[in-house]
């Protein structure tokens, strides 16, 4: 009879601790539902360029990315190509060429842009890789230019990254 009480007394001890582990598990997950654990939102929110284009500001609203960048190479350069995309499998699409202003002058790719101008970028219909309002993207983008003083005129290739939360337009 001592055995009985014994193996009751141990089931009823352990089933408090299931139910009480169940509650935690339901818990978290109604925590995880809402949106607690979604760190993605505390991430930083970031443009990186190298040290030769400076980047001032950036946005993600609606379905454009705007940049403002400013040439600090020290020397006039032609810019030949820019491009955006990202590293996903539906890889970030956007019109092309984008709209520039540089110094509140409009440009068409290619152009000249003279050392320490500033140039807005805004690249339009941007789609695909997650690209949705309230989600956050990455953003890579391809600059292609030469220096124009230099004789051979090599083309240098610089890639940066812009990474914010898609804002409503």
């Amino acid at each position: 009879m001592k055995k009985g009480v014994k193996s009751q007394a141990a089931i009823e001890f352990l089933t408090t601790y299931a139910w009480a582990f169940l509650g935690i598990l339901v818990a978290i997950g109604a925590l995880y539902y809402f949106g607690v654990f979604d760190f993605a939102k505390f991430l930083p929110q970031e443009c990186l360029f190298s040290s030769q284009f400076e980047c001032l500001d950036y946005s993600f609203v609606g379905n454009q990315v705007r940049l403002k960048l400013v040439n600090n190479i020290g020397e006039k350069i032609m810019v030949r190509e820019i491009k955006i995309t990202d590293d996903a499998s539906n890889p970030l699409s956007c019109t092309t060429p984008p709209t520039i202003n540089c110094e509140e002058q409009p440009k068409v790719i290619p152009f000249e842009w003279e050392k320490g101008w500033d140039c807005d970028y805004a690249f339009a219909n941007c789609q695909g890789s997650g690209f949705i309002v309230g989600e956050r993207a990455e953003a890579k983008i391809n600059i292609t230019y030469y220096a124009i003083n230099t004789l051979s005129q090599p083309e240098h290739y610089i890639i940066g990254k812009a990474k914010s939360v898609v804002q409503a337009p």
